[in-house]
């Protein structure tokens, strides 16, 4: 029962994550962290990563849900731990503990966990939400912000983040 109720906590947490990280919410009015860079994020923490893009990632996590939407039919993914795997709105979902390698020309990806450790190669945009550090192209670290902040990873061309709509 316990661990139902984990899954079916984490999948929740998950799914609102995906929706709070892939809709146009955000602005850098109300404190996010906008950073341009260009080829490579890395980062460590627990709390939320969301990326979308063009992206070689490899990611692990203890305790956690990653969530993968591939947008432009082409992703390879390749994932081993300890956990289960489900089918959501789209989303491949698995949970536990584990590692993953992700591909892609336009991925949707959202890393719910603790001790999460990822770099993404690529082009596209990255939000993380807790405690932690980054860096971007080398340049860091940089702390997680608790309410979120998008990243920017460009090697040109890339979508930009989301932003608010005006008032």
């Amino acid at each position: 029962m316990r661990r139902i109720l984990m899954i079916g906590g984490a999948v929740f947490g998950a799914a609102l994550l995906a929706v709070a990280a892939l809709a146009p919410t955000a602005s850098a009015e109300e404190g996010d962290v906008i950073l341009g860079g260009q080829g490579t994020l890395s980062a460590h923490g627990n709390g939320i990563v969301a990326l979308k893009g063009r992206v070689e990632l490899a990611a692990n996590a203890n305790r956690g849900v990653l969530m993968v939407k591939d947008l432009a039919g082409d992703a390879d993914i390749d994932v081993r731990g300890v956990g289960g795997s489900a089918t959501w709105n789209g989303f491949e979902v698995y949970y536990g503990a584990g590692a993953a390698r992700i591909t892609g020309s336009h991925v949707a990806v959202i890393i719910v966990g603790v001790d999460i450790d990822l770099r993404a190669d690529g082009k596209g945009w990255a939000f993380l939400q807790g405690r932690g550090s980054y860096w971007v192209n080398g340049h860091g670290p940089f702390a997680w912000d608790l309410a979120g902040g998008f990243a920017s990873v460009d090697d040109g061309g890339a979508d930009p983040p989301p932003e608010a709509p005006a008032n």
